[in-house]
């Protein structure tokens, strides 16, 4: 009976051994991870200081981009020579049709819904508005380049609203994403939230960019 117990426990460790052996790592070195920076082409005197801030000097160019090196999957999320990897972009710096520039307190990737920020006042001119109170006079635009268009009957709490607050660069190692800069824009400061997807969402990671513009 004793032996057959410790023939038992032996095949469970085994199996347990070969579990763990073959546990698929999402990237193909173990450890995702993603590295973005500002493109200088066409922006000369660009930089970024000692504290991570990227200085974009405008330059007659009204956009700039952002560029990243993403690490590889494993083969096992690769179709087709086709990398299952999304990476998507956001920031806190909005702006109407008409000018009117704001940067919005948020603070991590669709930070809008992670602690009710949609109630907080928007000065615009004399007047303050929330967000859905804006939407419904006037079409928003988003640094990174979407667009939350007029709607006088926006329902703010449908979850699928959420997902248009970004833009994406799919299935490529080198994402890139290019963004307005107006003239308007100088003199002021903003943060790109950038939220990378290894794998179908098997691994998530979340980057920021601290940017500020300037002339």
């Amino acid at each position: 009976m004793k032996k057959r117990i410790s023939q038992f426990l032996v095949l469970m460790f085994l199996s347990s051994c070969s579990s763990d052996d073959t546990k698929q790592n999402v990237c193909i070195d173990g450890t995702c991870f993603g590295e973005f920076y500002i493109d200088t082409l066409g922006h000369p005197g660009t930089y970024k200081d000692a504290d991570g801030v990227w200085h974009i000097k405008h330059a007659g160019l009204n956009y700039f981009t952002v560029k990243g090196n993403l690490s590889n999957l494993d083969p096992h999320y690769v179709i087709n020579g086709v990398p299952l990897v999304t990476t998507a972009f956001d920031s806190n710096l909005f702006y109407t049709l008409g000018n009117v520039i704001w940067t919005y307190p948020v603070y991590s990737y669709l930070g809008l819904w992670s602690s009710n920020q949609m109630n907080t006042p928007i000065p615009v001119g004399t007047q303050t508005y929330t967000f859905p109170q804006l939407v419904q006079q006037t079409t928003i635009e988003n640094l990174v380049g979407y667009e939350i268009q007029h709607n006088p009957n926006v329902n703010v709490n449908h979850p699928a609203y959420q997902t248009y607050f970004s833009t994406y660069s799919r299935y490529t190692y080198s994402p890139q994403q290019s963004m307005v800069f107006f003239t308007d824009f100088i003199g002021m400061s903003a943060t790109i939230y950038i939220q990378i997807s290894f794998g179908e969402n098997k691994e998530v990671v979340n980057k920021e960019l601290k940017v500020v513009f300037e002339n």
